[in-house]
Protein backbone atom coordinates (compact mmCIF):
# COMPACT_ATOMS: atom_id res chain seq x y z
CA UNK A 1 0.00 0.00 0.00
CA UNK A 2 1.30 3.42 -0.95
CA UNK A 3 1.68 5.77 1.98
CA UNK A 4 0.54 9.35 1.54
CA UNK A 5 2.23 12.24 3.20
CA UNK A 6 -0.18 14.76 4.57
CA UNK A 7 0.39 18.02 6.24
CA UNK A 8 -0.18 17.80 9.98
CA UNK A 9 -3.60 18.60 11.33
CA UNK A 10 -4.15 22.17 12.41
CA UNK A 11 -4.86 22.33 16.14
CA UNK A 12 -7.83 24.56 17.01
CA UNK A 13 -9.29 25.56 20.36
CA UNK A 14 -11.48 28.55 19.49
CA UNK A 15 -15.24 28.14 19.12
CA UNK A 16 -15.32 28.72 15.34
CA UNK A 17 -12.45 26.30 14.73
CA UNK A 18 -13.99 23.61 16.94
CA UNK A 19 -17.33 23.98 15.13
CA UNK A 20 -15.57 23.69 11.77
CA UNK A 21 -13.84 20.51 12.96
CA UNK A 22 -17.18 19.11 14.17
CA UNK A 23 -18.57 19.53 10.65
CA UNK A 24 -16.37 16.52 9.81
CA UNK A 25 -18.59 14.27 11.92
CA UNK A 26 -20.85 12.46 9.48
CA UNK A 27 -24.50 12.01 10.32
CA UNK A 28 -27.91 12.05 8.76
CA UNK A 29 -30.42 14.85 8.45
CA UNK A 30 -33.88 14.25 9.86
CA UNK A 31 -37.21 15.98 10.36
CA UNK A 32 -38.23 15.49 13.97
CA UNK A 33 -42.01 15.77 14.43
CA UNK A 34 -44.14 15.97 17.55
CA UNK A 35 -47.70 16.45 18.69
CA UNK A 36 -48.89 17.94 21.94
CA UNK A 37 -52.63 18.17 22.35
CA UNK A 38 -54.01 19.49 19.06
CA UNK A 39 -50.77 21.17 17.93
CA UNK A 40 -48.16 19.61 15.64
CA UNK A 41 -44.68 20.82 14.80
CA UNK A 42 -41.45 19.68 13.25
CA UNK A 43 -37.83 20.72 13.00
CA UNK A 44 -34.64 19.62 11.29
CA UNK A 45 -32.34 17.53 13.41
CA UNK A 46 -28.88 16.17 12.81
CA UNK A 47 -28.19 14.81 16.31
CA UNK A 48 -29.63 11.28 16.20
CA UNK A 49 -27.97 7.93 16.77
CA UNK A 50 -28.93 4.34 17.43
CA UNK A 51 -27.81 3.43 20.95
CA UNK A 52 -29.09 -0.17 21.31
CA UNK A 53 -30.59 -2.77 19.00
CA UNK A 54 -32.28 -5.05 21.57
CA UNK A 55 -34.43 -3.30 22.57
CA UNK A 56 -34.22 -0.84 19.68
CA UNK A 57 -33.40 2.61 21.06
CA UNK A 58 -32.19 5.88 19.65
CA UNK A 59 -30.89 9.07 21.26
CA UNK A 60 -31.59 12.59 20.00
CA UNK A 61 -30.15 15.92 21.08
CA UNK A 62 -32.75 18.70 20.89
CA UNK A 63 -32.28 22.39 21.68
CA UNK A 64 -34.36 23.50 24.65
CA UNK A 65 -35.40 26.75 22.95
CA UNK A 66 -37.40 24.91 20.28
CA UNK A 67 -41.14 24.34 20.31
CA UNK A 68 -40.53 20.72 19.27
CA UNK A 69 -38.44 20.19 22.44
CA UNK A 70 -41.31 21.49 24.58
CA UNK A 71 -43.79 19.23 22.81
CA UNK A 72 -41.61 16.13 23.19
CA UNK A 73 -40.91 16.89 26.86
CA UNK A 74 -44.67 17.18 27.55
CA UNK A 75 -45.97 14.34 25.34
CA UNK A 76 -43.07 11.90 25.69
CA UNK A 77 -43.28 10.94 22.02
CA UNK A 78 -41.84 11.91 18.62
CA UNK A 79 -41.28 10.68 15.08
CA UNK A 80 -37.88 10.98 13.40
CA UNK A 81 -38.25 11.13 9.60
CA UNK A 82 -35.14 10.28 7.55
CA UNK A 83 -34.85 12.79 4.69
CA UNK A 84 -34.43 11.09 1.29
CA UNK A 85 -31.54 12.56 -0.69
CA UNK A 86 -33.19 11.42 -3.96
CA UNK A 87 -36.32 13.45 -3.21
CA UNK A 88 -36.09 16.49 -5.52
CA UNK A 89 -37.65 18.57 -2.73
CA UNK A 90 -35.25 17.47 0.04
CA UNK A 91 -33.53 20.86 0.23
CA UNK A 92 -36.92 22.58 0.40
CA UNK A 93 -37.88 20.25 3.27
CA UNK A 94 -34.72 21.36 5.11
CA UNK A 95 -35.58 25.02 4.53
CA UNK A 96 -39.19 24.53 5.64
CA UNK A 97 -38.38 22.67 8.85
CA UNK A 98 -34.99 24.16 9.58
CA UNK A 99 -35.18 27.89 8.92
CA UNK A 100 -38.36 29.05 10.61
CA UNK A 101 -39.88 28.77 14.03
CA UNK A 102 -42.99 26.73 14.71
CA UNK A 103 -43.96 29.48 17.14
CA UNK A 104 -44.36 31.87 14.20
CA UNK A 105 -45.35 29.60 11.30
CA UNK A 106 -47.38 26.47 10.67
CA UNK A 107 -44.68 24.35 9.07
CA UNK A 108 -47.25 21.78 7.91
CA UNK A 109 -49.47 24.26 6.06
CA UNK A 110 -49.80 23.13 2.46
CA UNK A 111 -47.74 19.93 2.71
CA UNK A 112 -49.03 16.38 2.70
CA UNK A 113 -48.34 14.06 5.59
CA UNK A 114 -49.82 11.09 7.34
CA UNK A 115 -49.92 10.55 11.07
CA UNK A 116 -48.95 7.79 13.43
CA UNK A 117 -51.56 6.17 15.64
CA UNK A 118 -50.62 8.84 18.19
CA UNK A 119 -51.30 11.64 15.66
CA UNK A 120 -47.64 12.55 15.11
CA UNK A 121 -46.81 13.67 11.55
CA UNK A 122 -44.99 11.26 9.23
CA UNK A 123 -43.56 12.64 5.99
CA UNK A 124 -44.69 10.38 3.12
CA UNK A 125 -41.49 10.98 1.10
CA UNK A 126 -39.17 10.04 3.97
CA UNK A 127 -36.65 7.26 3.37
CA UNK A 128 -37.65 5.85 6.77
CA UNK A 129 -39.30 6.96 9.97
CA UNK A 130 -39.10 5.92 13.62
CA UNK A 131 -41.99 6.44 16.01
CA UNK A 132 -40.55 6.67 19.50
CA UNK A 133 -41.37 6.98 23.18
CA UNK A 134 -38.85 8.75 25.39
CA UNK A 135 -37.49 7.10 28.52
CA UNK A 136 -37.69 9.97 31.05
CA UNK A 137 -35.26 8.29 33.45
CA UNK A 138 -32.59 8.36 30.69
CA UNK A 139 -33.15 11.99 29.64
CA UNK A 140 -30.05 14.07 30.28
CA UNK A 141 -29.99 17.84 30.75
CA UNK A 142 -27.13 19.26 28.68
CA UNK A 143 -27.88 22.89 29.64
CA UNK A 144 -28.77 24.21 26.13
CA UNK A 145 -30.10 20.85 24.89
CA UNK A 146 -31.75 17.72 26.21
CA UNK A 147 -30.52 14.29 25.28
CA UNK A 148 -33.60 12.13 24.92
CA UNK A 149 -33.17 8.36 24.83
CA UNK A 150 -36.22 6.67 23.34
CA UNK A 151 -37.54 3.25 22.44
CA UNK A 152 -38.41 2.72 18.79
CA UNK A 153 -42.00 1.52 18.92
CA UNK A 154 -42.64 1.33 15.18
CA UNK A 155 -40.70 2.13 12.01
CA UNK A 156 -41.41 2.44 8.33
CA UNK A 157 -38.95 2.14 5.49
CA UNK A 158 -39.04 2.92 1.80
CA UNK A 159 -37.04 0.59 -0.44
CA UNK A 160 -36.18 3.46 -2.78
CA UNK A 161 -33.91 6.40 -2.09
CA UNK A 162 -30.93 7.06 0.16
CA UNK A 163 -30.57 8.94 3.45
CA UNK A 164 -29.56 12.60 3.13
CA UNK A 165 -26.56 13.54 5.25
CA UNK A 166 -25.85 16.84 6.92
CA UNK A 167 -22.44 16.98 5.21
CA UNK A 168 -24.06 16.50 1.80
CA UNK A 169 -26.54 19.28 2.59
CA UNK A 170 -23.68 21.65 3.50
CA UNK A 171 -21.87 20.81 0.25
CA UNK A 172 -25.00 21.43 -1.84
CA UNK A 173 -25.57 24.79 -0.13
CA UNK A 174 -21.98 25.86 -0.82
CA UNK A 175 -22.37 24.88 -4.47
CA UNK A 176 -25.65 26.76 -4.73
CA UNK A 177 -24.10 29.89 -3.25
CA UNK A 178 -26.10 29.83 -0.04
Amino acid sequence: MEQRTRSPSKVVTDSAGLNQALFQVTHGLYVLTARDGGKINGQCLDALMQVTNAPPRIAIGVGKQSLTHEMIARSGRFVANVIDRDDPLCEEVVRLFGFQSGRKADKFAGISFTTSEQGIPILPDAKAYFECTILPELTTDLKTHSLFVATVDQAGTNEQGEPFTYNEYRKRMKKGGQ
